[in-house]
């Protein structure tokens, strides 16, 4: 359940209980001005959040979200908008089941699982300094896409997360890229790891749409 009250500066704050590994904690967002209906102490109800940090992988995410998800309605937002979370409920509450967030942080994660989304990070690998700096502003456990490949390229691939030790905090995800790269027509070999990610957190979040259409509210 989602608490929404006004501070000082008329702004909408959201606050909830949120689960972290096997901690609960309490953790308040400022989304912005609001003069609309009441919002829904639902939120975004498990809908998928891509926190893409590169947006050039922008369009790999997208294809694997469609082919993945059976072509859901996608919306791409820029992670530093002034009123994102407003954004993200808006987006929900009007037929949304994806959401790509471009320049994606740690923050923007944060944000969307107060407000009962689902966010979904592609890894800037081979970067490890960039991986680090996206995750160290996230508050909360995510389920990280690790794409699915075969014989070398795996390995290099888990070598490059092994200094990350991702697995205290989060929860890796093996998924097939290949969706993404098939929707586009263009070969899945030799891409850069961090095509890669991108791709599989698209399809990754077009099958949790899936499941999540199921539970939307105004669904059939």
């Amino acid at each position: 359940m989602i608490r929404y009250e006004r501070n000082e500066q008329g702004e909408i704050v959201a606050s909830a209980d949120v689960a972290v590994g096997t901690d609960r904690r309490l953790i308040r967002v400022v989304l912005g001005a609001w003069t609309g209906d009441a919002l829904d102490p639902g939120g975004l109800r498990g809908m998928p959040v891509v926190a893409l940090p590169d947006p050039a992988w922008t369009e790999l995410a997208r294809r694997g979200v469609l082919r993945a998800g059976g072509h859901p309605p996608v919306l791409l937002l820029p992670a530093d908008a002034p009123r994102l979370g407003i954004q993200l409920l808006v987006a929900y509450a009007e037929g949304v089941d994806v959401v790509i967030l471009e320049r994606a942080d740690g923050a923007a994660m944060t944000l969307a699982r107060v407000l009962a989304g689902r966010p979904i990070p592609a890894l800037p690998l081979p970067d490890e300094m960039a991986v680090r700096r996206l995750l160290s502003t996230c508050e909360v456990d995510l389920d990280v896409p690790v794409p699915a490949l075969d014989g070398a390229s795996r390995a290099d691939l888990r070598a490059a997360l092994v200094p990350l030790h991702l697995e205290t905090m989060h929860h890796l995800v093996e998924v097939d890229p290949r969706p993404a790269f098939d929707e586009l027509q263009i070969p899945v070999e030799d891409a850069p790891p961090a095509a890669l990610t991108a791709a599989a957190a698209g399809v990754l979040a077009g099958r949790v749409s899936v499941r999540s259409r199921r539970w939307r509210p105004h669904s059939p």
